[in-house]
């Protein structure tokens, strides 16, 4: 029994944000030409502005490079929308592999086919969507904050701007664009930078659902019960395939659509690791840098000063990105090393000598684990989460020395 459930739910909201802020095309490609054409203008008028925001911290950086303090007030902002811009990269220039992704969602081995798979799909879209939520949330109240702490700032005293600008920010009304500037595009970016963050986990997470529904496949695997509820073997101690010759080819039928639902599994996982292979590798050497300076910049702030909560919760959404990462690549991992596990647990011993030399084929495949890695080789896990922690505190305690 196939439902009527679409899987593409558990992305739509994420390709929807992207597309809302001109950072991918229009998914599906919308039936106006108009409308897609405007959309082209406004992804190439936010491309950019991005670059311009980039090169100006870039000359800023240049410019403060004798400085410690005002160049990790650069750095910190420059590294992230640079790790944003890498994501930005991936995601319009594998644009094809990124649509034959989405088929593969909306395919059939992915769709539900009873009500357990309904059930984990729908609970993973309602996960999905609500960390979607949290992390937009989370960049508003960043944004704002972003905007307030500068002009709270000047009210005190002169305050150093974190980008170039090449008229005069000293009085107010040069201060104040410059500041309406940084606050739309860093905050533009966030938005983007969140959502990019949230599809790719999305993607990870629903290798985890289809490796879930696969082993519920499995774990049902000899079950004698057709879509008419009636059985359709009868209960003895022969061989179940062998029997009934009619309950063999269903069977047989079963472990096909297994194997090859494994094999878009694997296949899906394996793409997304190439599709963002280089993103990941910048997000995950760059973040270390990016928690270190956040640190070093808040430890340097009065608590009740506005730009220490809008720092704090800065550095809660970078530590708050690299977890997700790493916890859906561990969640990942730990399915697949229960495949085996699931085989186990159908009634294999009713089945026939030749049928359990199939699973046991089928099992020396799932002795691999399936586990997401950056470079493909550092492990996404928990223990690399640490990892990066441990090295962000090194940095500190190097640029502290400094």
């Amino acid at each position: 029994m196939t439902t009527t459930y679409s899987t593409f739910e558990a992305f739509r909201p994420h390709f929807n944000a992207l597309a809302y802020v001109a950072y991918f095309k229009i998914i599906p490609k919308p039936s106006s030409g108009v409308k897609h054409t405007l959309h082209t203008v406004y992804r190439a008028v936010v491309w950019f502005l991005v670059i311009i925001y980039n090169l100006q911290h870039v000359i800023r950086v240049i410019q403060a490079r004798h400085s410690t303090e005002q160049a990790v007030n650069t750095l910190f902002v420059l590294l992230t929308t640079i790790n944003t811009l890498g994501k930005q990269v991936a995601f319009n220039s594998r644009v094809e592999r990124v649509d034959r992704l989405v088929a593969t969602i909306e395919g059939p081995l992915f769709m539900a086919r009873n009500t357990y798979d309904e059930k984990v799909l729908r609970s993973n879209a309602w996960i999905m969507s609500r960390l979607l939520m949290m992390y937009h949330g989370s960049i508003y109240l960043c944004g704002a904050m972003w905007g307030i702490s500068p002009l709270v700032s000047k009210l005190s005293g002169e305050v150093e701007l974190t980008g170039y600008f090449p008229f005069d920010t000293s009085g107010w009304l040069g201060f104040g664009i410059a500041v309406a500037f940084n606050t739309i595009v860093i905050t533009l970016q966030g938005y983007a930078h969140v959502t990019m963050d949230c599809t790719i986990v999305s993607l990870h997470a629903q290798t985890k659902v289809q490796l879930q529904m696969l082993r519920n496949s499995l774990e049902h695997l000899t079950d004698s019960v057709g879509k008419t509820g009636r059985e359709i073997c009868v209960q003895s101690t022969v061989y179940k395939d062998i029997e009934d010759t009619a309950f063999g080819v269903v069977l047989k039928k079963r472990l096909t659509r297994c194997v090859e639902h494994y094999k878009l599994i694997v296949w899906f996982h394996s793409e997304v690791e190439a599709v963002f292979s280089e993103a990941m590798i910048v997000q995950f050497f760059v973040i270390a840098w990016v928690i270190c300076m956040t640190v070093y910049k808040i430890a340097g702030l009065s608590l009740v000063s506005a730009e220490f909560f809008s720092m704090f919760v800065y550095l809660g959404c970078m530590l708050g990105q690299l977890f997700i990462y790493c916890y859906y690549g561990t969640q990942v991992k730990a399915e697949s090393e229960f495949i085996n596990y699931s085989i186990y647990r159908c009634d294999w011993v009713s089945l026939s000598p030749r049928f359990r030399a199939l699973l046991l084929i089928l099992m020396s495949r799932g002795m691999r684990p399936v586990a997401p890695r950056i470079a493909y080789i550092i492990p996404m896990s928990i223990e690399t989460y640490i990892s990066v922690l441990r090295s962000s505190y090194t940095l500190l305690t190097f640029l502290e020395r400094k």
